[in-house]
């Protein structure tokens, strides 16, 4: 695997590269992003309590990823790639206001965006 690259503002994670994402403010959780399943994961918040978080995790690739048109595929709670079926992360939509993503699945390298 490759050199991961992080950067955690206003928010913490579990695990070095995955597991239960929380709000810095409040320890609400906000996320749970899936270990071994994405590329390139960005994740942009605002939580209930009105804190401003992000996380950003990155393995260095040169392969370029494929942007998807389409969204997420979900399986009972997680967002999946819809090409494999892969649980890339789940979001806990009851502890956060907005959210922005932008996750690559690492088997596809297919890019999914999205704002809501």
């Amino acid at each position: 695997m490759s050199e991961l690259i992080k950067e955690i503002k206003n928010s913490r994670i579990l695990k070095n590269n995955g597991s239960w994402m929380y709000c810095n403010k409040c320890n609400k959780t906000v996320g749970y992003l899936c270990y071994s399943t994405y590329q390139d994961f960005q994740f942009d918040f605002v939580c209930k309590c009105g804190n401003i978080g992000s996380f950003r995790l990155l393995y260095k690739t040169d392969k370029e990823p494929i942007k998807s048109t389409e969204d997420l595929k979900l399986i009972k709670n997680r967002l999946c790639c819809i090409n494999d079926n892969s649980p890339l992360f789940t979001i806990v939509d009851k502890n956060i206001e907005t959210v922005k993503y932008s996750i690559t699945c690492n088997n596809c390298l297919t890019q999914y965006d999205n704002i809501s």
